[in-house]
């Protein structure tokens, strides 16, 4: 009698815990459904210590830890999926899709062949290998890989919609941009056009009006037009070069030596990833320019370079030094040059699926020799794909005349793969004055 009364009582717990189990496992679904995804892995975790030789739900907690961004912990998941199940598509396309994330090309693409032999009838290898290709900037391979999935699986939704993306990044685009601030206003429009597989040419129209800093008064206007060049030789390594012819417009007569009339800047720069976590860029700017007052001519000379490095999917730093060379503010002659030193520090830190927050800081941030150094703070909240908000902080160190602080909030929507915007107004207060100013900028893909 007592053995069947112990055999009763397990049996009763047994029924207890397995309902149990299977709530859980639909609470870690909700919760990654809902971008929960740290709690979402901590309960697959916790699922899979109890059927450890489940590939679903190691499955699922890998794909939980991608999306919250623990790459690392994820790809080992997959691995062990694989150790289980070495013909297992679904690890080995979530493999090829973090080192794509992480810029590891060659992995990314060699995990996607490995899916695609494995499963020759499914099309999502085809378009992550695709996808990699792009992330390389070889669209004549990529290019192929699409038409050959859209002729292979013509109904597929996904495969239309990737390749109508894809030919959204290989179309032209043109852009416009609008600011205005007690100190500046600024307009902005052109256009790129990628060619070949690996090539782009733009051109750029910019008209800026700078004002005194005690009073809104307008001193001059510079037109700029730009020629700009990019060969793309992978992913982040490119050279880009440049040429921008500007000249100056003054409202009242000028007598400071330093005022200029016209200039062409030459600007070539070279990134290079040193490895897909640590890029580096060095840029070369030179500025032949002609004095206002005595038509003479000097010129300027910026070297930059700086080192972008990844330390986590979470974590991004930015430092860099340089050297300028240019005429003084008060100068009297073209023999009064001076020698700067340059430096820029930044991050990126991502706090969660929504939130990420960025900082940078930047000496003579432009070649006019009027700005000591600029301090930017910003915060970013995704609300989904298409519409995310925006704060920043803007603080400008000028060499001469008041300092500027700018409190700037917008939203930025990308309805789809044509339409890039953002509007938003910021609050300017510089010296005694202040005021609410607009910006725009929208961008257009064909």
């Amino acid at each position: 009698m007592l053995i069947c009364r112990l055999l009763l009582m397990i049996a009763g717990i047994a029924c207890l815990i397995v309902p149990a189990l299977a709530v859980t496992e639909q609470e870690a679904t909700r919760m990654a459904r809902q971008g929960d995804f740290a709690q979402a892995a901590e309960a697959y975790r916790s699922l899979l210590t109890q059927n450890p030789h489940s590939i679903r739900l190691r499955l699922a907690l890998a794909d939980a830890l991608a999306k919250d961004l623990q790459w690392d912990n994820a790809i080992a998941e997959y691995q062990a999926a694989l150790r289980t199940s070495p013909n297992n598509v679904e690890a080995l396309r979530g493999i090829g899709k973090i080192r794509r994330w992480q810029g590891h090309i060659a992995q990314s693409k060699k995990a996607y062949l490995r899916a695609q032999e494995r499963a020759a009838d499914d099309p999502e290898p085809v378009l992550g290998l695709a996808a990699a290709q792009v992330l390389d900037h070889d669209f004549a391979e990529a290019r192929q890989l699409y038409d050959r999935a859209a002729q292979r699986w013509p109904r597929d939704g996904d495969v239309r919609q990737a390749a109508y993306d894809f030919a959204r990044q290989t179309n032209p685009r043109v852009y416009l941009f609008y600011e205005d601030d007690l100190s500046f206003t600024t307009k902005q429009a052109g256009f790129a056009v990628p060619f070949l597989s690996r090539e782009e040419i733009g051109l750029d129209y910019q008209r800026e009006e700078s004002f005194l800093s005690d009073a809104r008064t307008r001193t001059y206007v510079r037109t700029d037009h730009k020629l700009l060049y990019t060969h793309f030789f992978g992913f982040n390594h490119t050279v880009d070069a440049s040429v921008r012819q500007s000249r100056y417009s003054y409202d009242q007569p000028v007598t400071a030596f330093s005022a200029i009339d016209r200039f062409v800047e030459y600007r070539v720069r070279y990134t290079v990833p040193i490895v897909p976590e640590h890029i580096v860029a060095v840029r070369y700017t030179a500025r032949p320019t002609t004095l206002k007052t005595s038509g003479q001519d000097f010129l300027s000379h910026k070297i930059e370079a700086e080192i972008t490095s990844q330390w986590s999917p979470r974590f991004q730093t930015l430092l860099g030094t340089g050297w300028l060379r240019d005429l003084d503010a008060n100068a009297t002659s073209t023999s009064d040059m001076t020698n700067n030193t340059l430096a820029k520090a930044g991050f990126q830190a991502v706090l969660s699926s929504r939130w990420q927050i960025s900082a940078k800081y930047i000496t003579n941030p432009d070649l006019d020799n009027t700005v000591n150094s600029t301090r930017l703070l910003q915060a970013d909240y995704g609300y989904n794909d298409v519409y995310s908000a925006l704060a920043r902080i803007r603080y400008d160190d000028y060499k001469q005349g008041a300092n500027q602080i700018a409190y700037y909030l917008g939203v930025r929507i990308v309805p789809n793969s044509h339409l890039w915007s953002e509007v938003g107004a910021k609050y300017v207060k510089r010296g005694s004055n202040n005021g609410t100013y607009p910006l725009v900028s929208l961008v257009w893909r064909f």
